[in-house]
């Protein structure tokens, strides 16, 4: 972001951390990333979380952060990826157990009746 242009610009990975780890104060957004990258296994995961705060940090203002946050929550929000079911809602399952218990073991025994081929 360039200090005359006044709008941030991210790529989707990084509103996806944001969307995760992101709260309207900047400061404290900053100091979670941070420690998110502290926690990071992944290397470059860690480098995505550190390179965030840094950015958030050095090239923004609270108040627009505040205004980029927040339409950015509305906009990821209103991207439906998949289909929201929520909790209360009863999810239709296919099979009842009995039948899916038995259908694994008779891939189990598939693979041994193959591996047992292979082995002669």
């Amino acid at each position: 972001m360039t200090k005359e242009d006044n709008t941030m610009m991210m790529s989707m990975n990084e509103k996806k951390i944001l969307f995760t780890f992101g709260c309207p104060n900047r400061g404290l957004t900053v100091e979670r990333l941070r420690h998110a990258a502290a926690l990071a296994v992944d290397p470059a995961a860690k480098k995505a979380f550190y390179s965030l705060a840094v950015k958030l940090y050095e090239d923004a203002t609270d108040e627009q952060y505040r205004n980029f946050y927040y339409n950015m929550r509305l906009d990821m929000e209103h991207t439906t990826h998949h289909k929201y079911i929520p909790d209360s809602q009863p999810v239709p399952v296919d099979m009842s157990i009995k039948d899916y218990r038995r259908s694994v073991k008779e891939r189990i025994r598939e693979q041994q009746m193959r591996s047992r081929r292979m082995m002669k």
